[in-house]
């Protein structure tokens, strides 16, 4: 299959690529700028992928602006057969009053942009995008205990909140439930000729094979492994305690694009998570593991898990539906944090 994946440059966009091409597929990504084309294909050689497939089998072309029908719908028009939308609109620089502007209006426009080329291909026969749990949980009712989301719960941010609230993390989940909500809203409009798999992760951990040249560029999720592990006198708290890991989201992705299963003959939304996690939980994992961290990480009060006093997930679906499986938080932890070590000896 010939598949278009935005946002090629990304944590996430890397380890898809990867799988993808692995398999046999074709990727055309899309990036902002040609410095962008060059350091992507750079560091997924540098992460393995052989020349003769980087050759044969990745395309990176250059769309500047996502939300722009002129720019966008020739790449997904050229014989695709499927779309994986990856790029998403998020910056911590987005100050109160710009939440509108910076966020929550470009989210929505890509997606809406997406759904219109893709629905004007006829090639193309689906759609995969990438939500987030944000989409799916109501964070104003705090932990929750006992509470179990799935793939039918709905964050109840909508645009006004997003747009007028003073907290940046919340513009962002306002604008993670108005993208997918968009794409939803496309389909059920337009009757699209193509079925629409939406997934939703937790924090995404897991090595890095993205262009990225400092600790400094870390994604979100993994910023907060190295919070723990850099050390300090106390561990940092837990933020948005479910997780999974990006090999795995990639291994999903996978399989929603190219699955030829009559469950993804209509339109299907997964929750995408292991399970729960907590920062004392890495702590105790790397101190076990990586002995040179055992002097700079904080033990905090060791084996204390806070699973059981927050809401929890259930990813059955995806594993029953597409076949997914998920790997540990040590298989997934443990080689992160020995390349955030060796990117920190050579800083």
């Amino acid at each position: 299959m010939l598949i278009l994946l935005t946002g090629a440059n990304g944590f996430i966009a890397a380890h898809c690529i990867f799988a993808l091409v692995h398999a046999g597929h074709t990727v055309r990504g899309t990036v902002r700028t040609p410095q962008k084309a060059t350091a992507t294909r750079a560091a997924l050689q540098a992460a393995g992928l052989p020349q003769h497939q980087l050759d044969h089998n990745l395309e990176i072309v250059i769309v500047p602006d996502l939300t722009n029908p002129t720019h966008f719908t020739p790449a997904i028009m050229a014989g695709c057969e499927a779309v994986l939308h990856l790029a998403s609109a998020f910056t911590y620089e987005a100050q109160p009053g710009q939440f509108e502007e910076k966020l929550l209006r470009p989210a929505v426009q890509g997606t809406t942009v997406l759904c219109e080329a893709a629905h004007q291909t006829k090639t193309v026969r689906r759609v995969v995008i990438v939500s987030s749990f944000a989409a799916v949980y109501d964070a104003a009712k705090g932990p929750q205990p006992g509470k179990v989301y799935t793939d039918a719960d709905w964050s109840p941010l909508g645009f006004e909140e997003g747009r007028d609230t003073r907290d940046v993390a919340v513009a962002y989940r306002a604008s993670k439930v108005l993208a997918e909500k968009a794409a939803w809203e496309f389909v059920a409009i337009h009757s699209a000729d193509f079925q629409l798999v939406t997934l939703c992760p937790g924090m995404v951990f897991g090595r890095m094979i993205h262009p990225i040249e400092s600790l400094d560029e870390l994604n979100a999720s993994n910023r907060i492994v190295w919070g723990v592990v850099k050390g300090g006198t106390e561990i940092p708290p837990t933020k948005a305690p479910v997780w999974v890991d990006v090999e795995d989201l990639a291994d999903a992705c996978l399989r929603a694009l190219t699955l030829d299963s009559p469950c993804l003959a209509t339109h299907q939304r997964f929750l995408v998570t292991q399970g729960a996690y907590d920062t004392q939980e890495i702590a105790d994992i790397v101190r076990e593991l990586v002995p040179q961290s055992r002097s700079r990480i904080a033990i905090g009060t060791p084996g204390k898990r806070i699973r059981d006093s927050h809401y929890g997930c259930d990813a059955r679906k995806i594993q029953q539906v597409l076949g997914v499986r998920f790997r540990g938080l040590r298989e997934s932890i443990i080689p992160l944090v020995e390349q955030l070590y060796a990117m920190e000896k050579d800083c």
